[in-house]
């Protein structure tokens, strides 16, 4: 038997009857069986929660003592928690009254009343929740355990627990800048990050150095706009959980009026809900709890649907936020496409003049190909189109690259592949760190990949990528403007594109248009994160808020504004092109094709 197989037994026991009594008398049964038998024991030694589901009660939320059984979210954080262990720590971005708190006190319970020498800690966003935690989450659940459970206590306080045999103990403050320095803690909880009025930086800076090692670490919150907690969950340094108020199994109900509504925003959110495939009782709670608010963007806050509408914007947002915030939803749960980069030979040819000297060099690039890594940093999410006839291919559609090179080591060398039939993204491409040369041989290849593509590369901070596709590789569409030369008093034409004062407003404006028309044209996360993130400043210059970026949403605005000067209709595809795809594109060349199948008795 394990403890697994015993907490199976009192919940069906809790199923059958409902009956406390009984389900006290069966934990008081199943702690002296932890203590006959070593094996469970070492099991609870080694995995202290498995006590919750196997003797702890909690008070639910009609205010019934029933036994602590993890709901979906709960269990679901418990299995990452047994997958990842205390490598990283965890960041819970959840909506309200999901029951992490009672989890996440209730692990560190366990922890304190069979381990020696734990130090637990709780730290909360004001003094009222301080005290609703410790009573009504650990004090309440404490006093209800079998008693050859409960340590004895040397004393007890408003704030901490203390087991004197144990030297164990578990604690709770409200956070400020200061707490928590003097103590070794191995569970720290920040409960309701968002909501701090002290640093979170100048918290962590204390509390970091009092934690040991492999001490468990847990920040959980609702959102609060953007801040400290906002710029946590962007860091990567947390391993970041996010739950759906409707993993919530309670919230339905049967009120289906509230589904007749003249709001057009939850007219279309009900939409939307029905596409992710939920219940009408949820989507039926979801617009009564809607209707309860005076001010309508709260739902987003306290029961979003994705960790992006959590974070609502508070600038001033240049596109339209909800549009944007529903297409985020809408891609959440599909599928990202094919994240790499390329691979490719570069060779180099020695040009002879007639007397032998040389003249030049000619370099190309060949063998393009297509290689998933997860350290990859170009995303495919749709492959390029082509129209074959009798397996040759006949058209090819259309596509239009714009790009944004790093003007700092802070910036994201970034590009963007639209179809220029509809103007859909079919690629991402997005690194920080990245020399110059190859972000323009990745561009040459991702240009060949989408049937010559045409290449617009802002050239403000550098002309160095467009001098390499234009002299080095001689890229055959690359996007000319148009240059007045001044001294020679002639137009000339200048590879790359110039984002000025007056061409960066029309750039943007043509793209806010664009997404507020058809925001579904748009597929990649990041980019749409930066769009929540672009705001109209005080001084009427729009850019991206300050620690963010915006090197996305420029390279998607060039590409949109360049796309007249490549084809809108399928190109025909002249017989010498068709070699090139073959070789460069099909997963297996002509000539190894040919070379493989030469037995009659093959075909």
């Amino acid at each position: 038997m394990t403890v697994a197989d015993m907490i199976a037994r009192r919940r069906a026991r809790w199923e059958e009857r409902g009956d406390l009594e009984y389900d006290r008398a069966l934990t008081r049964a199943a702690v002296q069986k932890l203590f006959e038998e070593r094996e469970l024991c070492e099991e609870i030694l080694a995995r202290p929660y498995l006590l919750i589901e196997l003797t702890f009660l909690i008070v639910d939320k009609k205010k019934r003592s029933v036994p602590f059984f993890f709901n979906e979210v709960q269990a679901d954080f418990i299995k990452r928690f047994e997958i990842y262990g205390t490598e990283r720590p965890y960041y819970v971005l959840k909506g309200r009254q999901q029951g992490f708190t009672s989890l996440i006190t209730a692990m560190q319970l366990s922890y304190a009343i069979v381990r020696r020498n734990f130090s637990g800690f709780t730290l909360a966003d004001k003094s009222d929740n301080t005290l609703s935690i410790f009573n009504d989450k650990a004090r309440v659940v404490y006093e209800r355990l079998p008693e050859r459970l409960r340590p004895t206590e040397r004393f007890a306080s408003k704030r901490e627990l203390f087991f004197d045999k144990l030297n164990s103990s578990w604690r709770i403050a409200t956070a400020t800048a200061q707490v928590g320095r003097s103590r070794t803690l191995n569970f720290v909880h920040f409960s309701e990050i968002a909501f701090y009025e002290c640093s979170l930086s100048d918290l962590q800076k204390g509390i970091g150095e009092a934690m040991t090692s492999d001490a468990v670490c847990i920040y959980e919150t609702t959102a609060n706009g953007f801040n400290e907690a906002k710029d946590l969950w962007d860091s990567g340094s947390c391993i970041n959980l996010f739950y759906e108020w409707w993993r919530t199994a309670e919230y339905r109900a049967p009120d289906f009026n509230f589904e007749a509504t003249d709001d057009p925003w939850l007219r279309s959110r009900i939409e939307l809900l029905k596409e992710k495939g939920l219940a009408r009782e949820q989507i039926a709670w979801y617009c009564r709890k809607y209707a309860s608010y005076l001010d309508k963007n709260t739902i987003k806050q306290e029961y979003p649907c994705t960790p992006d509408e959590a974070f609502v914007s508070s600038g001033n947002c240049v596109f339209d936020k909800e549009k944007i915030a529903e297409q985020l939803i809408r891609i959440s749960s599909k599928p990202r496409g094919r994240l790499g980069y390329f691979t490719y030979d570069k060779s180099c040819t020695t040009i002879r003049s007639a007397d032998g000297d040389v003249a030049d060099v000619e370099w190309k690039i060949s063998n393009i190909m297509f290689v998933e890594s997860r350290d990859g940093y170009i995303t495919l999410h749709e492959e390029p189109l082509l129209r074959r006839d009798s397996g040759a291919v006949t058209e090819r559609a259309p596509y239009v690259i714009g790009g944004d090179t790093a003007g700092s080591g802070e910036d994201y060398f970034a590009a963007k592949v639209i179809l220029n039939l509809d103007g859909r993204t079919v690629a991402t491409l997005h690194k920080q760190r990245m020399d110059e040369d190859l972000y323009a041989e990745q561009l040459f290849c991702l240009g060949k990949y989408y049937n010559d593509a045409l290449i617009g590369v802002e050239t403000n901070y550098s002309r160095h990528p467009v001098r390499v596709l234009e002299q080095k590789f001689a890229y055959p569409n690359l996007y000319y403007r148009e240059r007045m030369d001044r001294s020679a008093d002639t137009v000339e034409r200048v590879a790359g594109f110039e984002t000025t004062s007056k061409t960066r407003p029309i750039i943007i404006a043509e793209l806010v248009a664009r997404m507020r028309e058809d925001p579904g044209a748009e597929v990649d996360t990041a980019t749409l994160r930066e769009m929540l993130t672009f705001i109209k400043l005080e001084s009427g210059r729009q850019e991206a808020m300050a620690g963010y970026h915006d090197d996305l949403v420029m390279s998607l605005a060039i590409a949109h504004h360049i796309a007249p000067r490549q084809s809108r209709t399928w190109m025909a595809v002249k017989r010498d092109e068709d070699r090139f795809i073959e070789r460069n594109f099909q997963r297996e060349p002509l000539e190894a094709w040919n070379e493989r199948y030469v037995i009659w008795e093959d075909f």
